[in-house]
């Protein structure tokens, strides 16, 4: 039976520090189908912002890692090799995502403004906010299209949409891009007030929220993919007067006004990011990991320190890192 070993998983969630109750609730769902399967749990063990099954059926074993973040939510990860029970563990957890899109809706209004940004965790490119007016009318022309969180899709279907979007709902977006300059200029006042990242994300928010409204006076309210416990876009909405009700979310983007909104950050990000290698005639990285390190000593000896700001996001870690490095 899985009810002891899901009672452990229980107590050993409790022991880490995050919100536990997201993986207990996702647990409790997938441990029976697993159960059905006849898929044996061997062993939990805590992992970083998770838990990891290691899980046998059959002659096969595998290693399931489920991992919990405010912005992603439950993402799980089946890993070894690719087995048949990999596979079984893969549409296990696909099922529990289309469960997921039909619990009740975040909300019940017919016309709203979505929500989302892009390129807040990388250290090359810029950071971008869009905000998409939404009408329910839409829903079954957006399925078609394909409009779904930008996380889920590939570079060439978010330029596809993106375009589609632009071509067909040009009113019903407003997309702020901020270029490194200008961001590490923003974020140097802001850290100033003392204030930080989160703060400045409130204000773009509701920067692209507040300029779209009032073209679709419309609308009855805003859905924003949550960044912050907080909730400070909801209090930056609030201090600017604001007349709609603000809802912000983590997994927001099963949402079509945020996935919309989603996919349009992506694609701006995606071509400025672009833009900037043409230019610098470097290959810039996405993320933040080690690999941006080589890439910024790359820049420094062709363009100098001075400019590494034209590029990168200075207040991230990295800065440090590449500046304590031996030549």
């Amino acid at each position: 039976m899985f009810v002891a070993p899901f009672l452990q998983l229980a107590k050993c969630l409790k022991s880490q520090k995050i919100m536990h109750k997201e993986l207990e609730n996702y647990l409790s769902h997938l441990l029976p189908e697993l159960q059905k399967t006849g898929i044996s749990i061997d062993e939990q063990i805590e992992i970083p912002y998770g838990v990891q099954l290691k899980v046998s059926r059959h002659n096969y074993k595998s290693i399931l890692n489920i991992y919990y973040s405010q912005k992603k939510g439950i993402s799980p990860v089946p890993t070894g090799n690719n087995n048949p029970l990999k596979k079984l563990l893969w549409d296990l957890c696909r099922l529990q995502e289309e469960l997921k899109l039909d619990m009740p809706p975040m909300h019940t209004w017919n016309a709203w403004i979505g929500s989302d940004e892009c390129g807040k965790g990388d250290y090359f490119g810029p950071l971008v906010v869009c905000a998409f007016a939404y009408k329910r009318d839409s829903e079954n022309e957006f399925k078609n299209v394909g409009v779904k969180d930008s996380k889920k899709l590939n570079s060439e279907e978010i330029k596809r949409i993106a375009q589609y979007l632009y071509k067909n709902y040009a009113n019903c977006i407003h997309c702020i891009v901020i270029k490194p300059v200008k961001y590490n200029e923003l974020i140097a006042k802001f850290k100033a007030q003392k204030k930080n990242l989160n703060d400045l994300l409130a204000w773009l928010h509701s920067t692209a929220i507040i300029a779209l409204q009032k073209n679709h006076p419309e609308s009855q309210g805003v859905l924003v993919d949550q960044f912050s416990v907080s909730h400070k876009t909801k209090y930056a909405l609030q201090e600017k007067q604001f007349p709609l009700p603000c809802i912000e979310r983590t997994g927001a983007e099963i949402d079509p006004a945020v996935a919309a909104a989603s996919i349009i950050a992506r694609y701006q990000f995606l071509e400025a990011f672009e833009a900037m290698r043409k230019f610098y005639q470097l290959n810039f990285p996405q993320g933040a990991n080690g690999n941006v390190i080589k890439y910024a000593q790359d820049f420094i000896k062709q363009y100098s320190e001075k400019r590494l700001g034209e590029v990168a996001k200075l207040h991230f870690k990295t800065t440090n890192q590449i500046e304590n490095l031996p030549e």
